[in-house]
């Protein structure tokens, strides 16, 4: 079995207006900094698993900064992947929630409501995402087979790969994202 470790960067100011990221590269806030302390804390701690065996971040500073302090905590070198970089979310990139909320009323809507159904304008529809990061994760699982991986990224990368190897039903991913700083452990059964 590998154990997954799916972290989410710590905060940055986007996040905290409740701006959309996606793939613009916005570095963490000071609250981020502090959050990160919390996150090695938690993993300091993780019961049952001796030591993480390798270390991945997407290429953007969010998640490689928060991927860095944990680096440097567990001697562990980070592999940046540009797979794991947050979903190209288009024209919505840089607004805030509300103001997509309003201009674009009705593929917002679709969005929440099930989010392989629409795409962002000009972004990068679920699908698309899920193609380019489940066959790279999954690389990292065969690789460190029966091993202890920490990944960092971001919400919707986070929620698709928790989508794909929990099982869960897609349409629901909006139902548990996860918070800034926040992780999780994955038990995948190697085949």
């Amino acid at each position: 079995m590998t154990h997954l470790i799916l972290v989410r960067h710590g905060q940055t100011d986007w996040n905290n207006d409740n701006r959309v990221q996606g793939q613009l590269d916005i570095p963490i806030n000071s609250n981020g900094k502090r959050q990160i302390a919390s996150i090695i804390s938690g993993l300091a701690h993780l019961k049952g698993i001796k030591s993480i065996d390798a270390l991945y971040s997407s290429q953007l500073s969010r998640s490689w900064e928060t991927a860095e302090a944990i680096g440097k905590t567990f001697n562990l070198k980070i592999k940046k992947l540009a797979e794991l970089n947050e979903l190209n979310q288009g024209v919505w990139q840089g607004l805030l929630e509300q103001q997509i909320m309003k201009r674009y009323k009705k593929t917002y809507a679709i969005w929440k409501e099930n989010p392989v159904a629409t795409i962002p304008p000009k972004g990068e529809g679920i699908k698309d995402a899920h193609d380019r990061i489940i066959p790279v994760v999954q690389k990292l699982i065969d690789k460190h087979s029966d091993g202890n991986i920490c990944i960092v990224v971001h919400e919707i990368v986070s929620l698709i790969i928790k989508s794909h190897y929990m099982k869960i039903d897609i349409k629901k991913i909006w139902q548990d994202p996860p918070k800034n700083a926040s992780w999780e452990i994955l038990d995948i059964k190697n085949e």
